[in-house]
């Protein structure tokens, strides 16, 4: 019984996004995210195309999915993808289009 309680812990529990990611958007565009998380909730921010800061808002991460909204040129943009290890596939909707781009969690040296 103790171990059927254990499994069913790890496979309920999320997964840490806390840290520094980069990737590239559309091949063109550098971006980098640092999240904080407590739990399933998800924060951090972003540095917008104009240099300014962007706070990650209403994010949530529940095993290895994950979902989180950005405010860009006084809109909102919801995110979600999958984590990975290391690695997050994303997606977010452009002129009703989804454009996929990937983060990559940095490793401290």
């Amino acid at each position: 019984m103790l171990i059927m309680l254990f499994m069913v812990s790890m496979v309920t529990s999320a997964t840490d996004v806390t840290g520094r990611w980069t990737g590239t958007i559309m091949d063109q565009f550098e971006v980098v995210y640092n999240f904080t998380q407590d739990g399933e909730k998800i924060g951090g921010s972003t540095i917008g195309p104009d240099g300014t800061k962007i706070e990650i808002t209403n994010g949530v991460i529940k095993g290895d999915d994950i979902s989180f909204t950005i405010n860009v040129m006084g809109g909102e943009m919801p995110i979600k993808g999958k984590v990975t290890g290391d690695t997050m596939k994303l997606t977010f909707s452009m002129e009703g289009n989804e454009m996929p781009f990937e983060l990559k969690k940095e490793v401290k040296k």
